[in-house]
């Protein structure tokens, strides 16, 4: 009995420490959503990946473009930027939300974004119980 309830404590403190490293930094994976431009609203993909402590992405219009790569990434605390060639995404990190407004390069406002993290499905070993 006491073997079993050290190795359930282990198996609860390494899920716990998981989660955790997680929690320091939500912004790299996948997120998908909308984004809302000059009135009309078109399907939007955005990858992230953090590599030596800077971040580099890749956005996509799922509707009518192929990826582009992003031409910077920046995040502090909850507060997220990202720019392309011609506009700017200014956002808010919420859980599992990344929302905010979309600008031209100019500063002027022509919409907002909306995005979802999308959480890749844990591998399931089919030799396993």
């Amino acid at each position: 009995m006491k073997k079993a309830m050290v190795a359930l404590a282990l198996a609860l403190a390494g899920c716990a420490g998981t989660r955790s490293v997680d929690a320091k930094d939500p912004l790299p994976g996948q997120w998908v959503g909308v984004i809302d431009r000059d009135g009309w609203q078109r399907p939007l993909s955005v990858m992230i990946d953090r590599s030596e402590g800077s971040y580099k992405g890749s956005w996509m219009s799922l509707e009518s473009q192929p990826g582009v790569m992003l031409d910077g990434v920046r995040r502090s605390a909850e507060d997220v930027h990202l720019e392309l060639a011609a506009l700017v995404f200014d956002g808010r990190i919420a859980g599992r939300s990344l929302a905010g407004t979309v600008a031209n390069k100019a500063g002027a406002s022509v919409g907002s974004f909306t995005l979802t993290r999308v959480d890749p499905t844990p591998f399931r070993d089919a030799s396993g119980p």
